[in-house]
């Protein structure tokens, strides 16, 4: 028997040890492949110039590299772990350390090398439905299927370093003393977690100060720009290592000291639970950054396509809005006959024509209630001589109603305000409504405005794209908006984040169950030992299924229930910024998770109680 025949007979004694690492190595490749054959796609510059999509999908694929990257790490450590009887009796055998780092080396390697050419055998396989997925939710009609030479290059050579790089890494970081230890890690006793209060509470402190300044777009923020970022997400993860471990030491010691303790099978299960408390702890913090991680993508997802519509209205009211400027009404009659002769032959749309005086230096506008009332998109008014009213210029702003009495106007007395945009978004800071006489004492220039509102306006992509090629935005002689444009370029930028939100919380997903299997097989056999001398001390198979049922529990839905709650508390931080109805999504998502999490617990205990107690 050579060498190489061992390293084959290892890996097949042991299955069940590579087959989670192997399937989760295959789907994190196969998302890269896709993404990547998407990023080189040679239609993807005749689709936008500025590769914008090009570049979102090629970050998307390093973000995914990054993360395979450290998932291969993470996964050798566990199998090291499992691996540690087998490597221990090669020892006992009389193998070199250069031997088994060279048996080490080579099992990851075969398997790597199985794992990519797997996946990208089954890219190919999906990539033509992938690619019509594209086209659909990107909107790409000329996404196509061709042969990805290079991005099966790409994705075979880095891939390849990749596994090499880690694999040679890791091997050179076993040593012998590591593996005796190993050997006789089940009854070696774990290191218990220690106190660590203040540096929860800091923790705590300083990320929700960190939250709160970025929510409220505080100075200091922006001055520090990426920094400030990089430094919140570092301090939430150790915020939420804390808050994970110490709550854990709490709930125990809190648990030893209630009555409760004392009944049926609890003493048993918290007595378990402290001995492994480092161990769960850090699983379950790895759960709950890899849920959470899930969570926000869903809510990105959830959020893509919800009320692009009404939010595109708010900005830009009217499917076309063509601002003249004072001086430009020969080439303004000349732009409208165009524009109406086009929308003509569109179906039945309405007009509405307006004007208003501006002082240019504030940007505050002046609009008689009579120009006022030919807009069509708002509830006309009545104005006696001495009032005014007052309309937003920008979304979401709040208009000052008191700068109008710096202007010699009279004494005119507030009368309401219409806080939806009247007009496009940013074309004045603010818009004071004056009676038609108080109007016309006012000296600023005059701006014409010719307002067009059409019919299933979503559907009219063609007549926007007609009239943007003939008439375009010229400064200080004219302008033109339309939401058509708006809608169709904000719709395109919530696909590409349901794309890419839907991909990364599959990867976010599929490592997590694989971080549980990985633990769970890792102490399967100790705690087969362990269940099996309970049994005679007298313990029934009922006792022992009710104790491994808490211990799962504790391990599937505590990181659910914790990166939940660290969602909600976030969204909550930015009430201002989020709608009623986008809660609501979220909780849809997150009950459809939960039920998923309950569906797959009762199959992990399935099986679990079946490997353990049998």
């Amino acid at each position: 028997m050579n060498f190489n025949h061992i390293v084959i007979q290892n890996i097949l004694r042991d299955k069940a040890t590579y087959i989670s690492y192997f399937l989760s190595s295959v789907f994190s490749i196969v998302i890269f492949f896709l993404f990547s054959t998407i990023a080189i796609h040679p239609m993807l510059a005749k689709l936008d110039p500025t590769s914008t999509l090009g570049v979102t999908m090629v970050l998307a694929s390093f973000f995914i590299y990054i993360f395979s990257f450290v998932f291969i790490i993470y996964s050798l450590f566990a199998f090291l772990k499992k691996k540690s009887k087998t490597l221990g009796t090669f020892m006992m055998m009389g193998a070199s350390m250069k031997q088994i780092r060279k048996m080490v080396f080579r099992e990851n390697m075969i398997i790597a090398g199985v794992a990519i050419l797997t996946a990208i055998v089954c890219g190919l396989i999906i990539a033509p439905l992938f690619l019509m997925a594209a086209k659909k939710i990107l909107r790409a009609e000329i996404f196509g299927m061709y042969i990805p030479i290079q991005a099966i290059l790409i994705t075979f050579v880095l891939f390849s370093l990749l596994f090499l790089i880690v694999t040679k890494l890791m091997t050179r970081m076993i040593k012998k003393e590591e593996i005796a230890q190993l050997l006789k890690a089940d009854i070696t006793q774990e290191k218990l977690i220690k106190p660590a209060p203040f540096k929860l509470i800091a923790s705590i402190i300083v990320s929700v100060f960190l939250l709160f300044s970025m929510i409220k777009e505080m100075n200091w923020v922006e001055s520090f720009g990426i920094i400030s970022y990089v430094a919140l997400f570092i301090i939430l993860l150790l915020a939420i290592y804390f808050t994970v471990t110490q709550g854990l030491l709490l709930a125990v010691r809190v648990w030893q000291k209630q009555p409760s303790y004392f009944r049926k099978t609890n003493m048993l299960f918290v007595s378990n639970l402290k001995a492994k408390e480092r161990s769960h702890a850090h699983i379950i913090y790895l759960l709950t950054i890899l849920l959470l991680g899930v969570f926000v993508c869903t809510s990105v997802l959830y959020s893509s396509y919800y009320n692009v519509e009404e939010k595109t209205e708010s900005l830009y009211p009217y499917s076309f809005q063509y601002t003249s400027y004072p001086g430009n009404e020969l080439q303004a009659q000349k732009d409208i006959a165009f524009i109406e002769e086009t929308l003509d032959k569109t179906g039945h749309y309405e007009a509405y024509y307006s004007s208003f005086k501006s002082d240019d230096k504030r940007r505050i506008g002046f609009m008689s209630v009579t120009n006022f009332n030919q807009l069509g998109q708002h509830t006309p008014i009545t104005l006696i001589d001495n009032e005014y009213f007052v309309a937003a210029g920008h979304e979401g702003v709040l208009p000052n109603k008191e700068s109008i009495h710096d202007y010699p106007l009279g004494n005119l007395e507030y009368t309401g305000m219409e806080k939806s945009n009247i007009l496009t978004s940013g074309l004045q800071n603010v818009y004071y409504i004056v009676p038609d006489k108080v109007y016309e004492t006012i000296g600023y220039p005059d701006y014409k405005i010719f307002a067009y509102e059409l019919d299933d306006w979503t559907n009219k992509v063609h007549v926007a794209q007609t009239i943007s090629t003939k008439i375009t935005i010229e400064p200080d002689i004219r302008l033109i908006a339309s939401k058509i444009e708006l809608y169709e370029a904000e719709k395109f930028v919530k696909s590409i984040m349901f794309f890419i939100g839907f991909m990364l919380s599959l990867i976010f997903m599929s490592a997590a169950m694989s971080i549980l299997y990985f633990y769970i097989q890792t102490s399967l056999e100790q705690e087969r030992e362990k269940f099996s001398g309970i049994r005679k001390v007298g313990f029934s198979i009922k006792e022992l299924t009710s104790i491994v049922t808490k211990e799962l529990a504790t391990l599937i839905f505590i990181p659910f229930a914790v990166a939940t709650l660290i969602l909600f508390a976030t969204l909550l931080g930015m009430h201002n910024h989020i709608s009623l109805a986008f809660y609501q999504l979220t909780a849809i998502g997150l009950s459809l998770f939960l039920l998923l999490f309950i569906i797959s617990f009762f199959f992990i205990r399935r099986g679990y109680l079946n490997k353990l107690l049998n």
